[in-house]
């Protein structure tokens, strides 16, 4: 005799309809294992239901389990081959996997069906940032926010590329609008902070660490780039302050630990 996997559903009577519809509930939920099991179910009864496929993909894409991603998402697109958010998210899986060139072909591929996607732009944008094709990167960045205007992320993304090209006044300004959209964005702050520094503006660049840091704590690189902007300034004791929070935060974070050994040594060489 079956049991019952959740109160009220037996996988061995329930409509697989209604699996479904309670395992997307548990996913709006952040219930992830309980809708994992119920989509693998609903997949078990019918393995070419589209719909589980993408969900169950995109939980696999949240533990980073990429390679089992990407096969899902290939079932589902020699289901639907016109479906632009299938394209993106294999995309996004293989982006996970540093399979870039593979990634590109389906974020393009995605917004060639769906023109007006802006996460798919932004993403093909973020991918094409990865190979170094830079421009090609900007001109989607700037297709996303033809599409969505107040999309913060495609802005700050604009501003990253702008710094890659080390045109950073052009990048704080990008990073400037990405705040005026979301003011509790930390990475621009940061991101602020680290062009302000290639700017030889270290002062500066401590407010905008010390910004992005107040609205997120535990923010191991900003407390890093403080540091260093500190560490700049002459003040070391402060910067040794902050690579030991990042350490505290992300143990295995190498550049703060570079970094805290290099000051330590320094100041124990000048008598500090």
């Amino acid at each position: 005799m079956s049991e019952p996997i959740f109160p009220g559903l037996n996988a061995a009577t329930a409509d697989p309809m209604a699996l479904f519809l309670q395992a997307v509930r548990f996913q709006q939920q952040g219930r992830l294992a309980e809708a994992e099991r119920l989509y693998e179910i609903v997949l078990a009864a019918d393995r070419r239901h589209f719909d589980a496929l993408c969900r169950l993909g995109a939980i696999r894409i949240q533990q980073a389990r990429f390679d089992d991603a990407v096969g899902l998402f290939r079932r589902a697109i020699e289901l639907d081959s016109n479906s632009a958010e299938a394209h993106q998210l294999l995309a996004f899986a293989l982006a996970g996997l540093q399979r870039l060139d593979e990634a590109v072909r389906h974020y393009e591929r995605a917004v060639v069906i769906a023109p007006d996607f802006p996460e798919a732009h932004n993403n093909l944008g973020h991918a094409l940032q990865m190979l170094g094709n830079l421009e090609q990167a900007i001109s989607h960045y700037e297709d996303a926010l033809a599409v969505k205007p107040d999309y913060a992320e495609a802005r700050n993304n604009i501003g990253n590329t702008l710094h890659l090209l080390e045109r950073h006044d052009e990048a704080i300004a990008q990073y400037e609008m990405a705040l005026a959209i979301r003011p509790d964005y930390a990475e621009a702050h940061w991101n602020i902070g680290n062009a302000l520094r290639a700017l030889l503006r270290p002062e500066e660049a401590v407010a905008h660490y010390e910004k992005a840091l107040a609205i997120r704590a535990d923010y191991p690189e900003a407390h890093n780039s403080l540091g260093n902007a500190l560490a700049e300034l002459g003040r070391s004791e402060e910067a040794v302050s902050h690579y030991e929070q990042a350490i505290a935060i992300s143990p295995e974070y190498a550049d703060a630990r570079i970094n805290l050994d290099y000051l330590l040594r320094s100041m124990a060489d000048s008598g500090e």
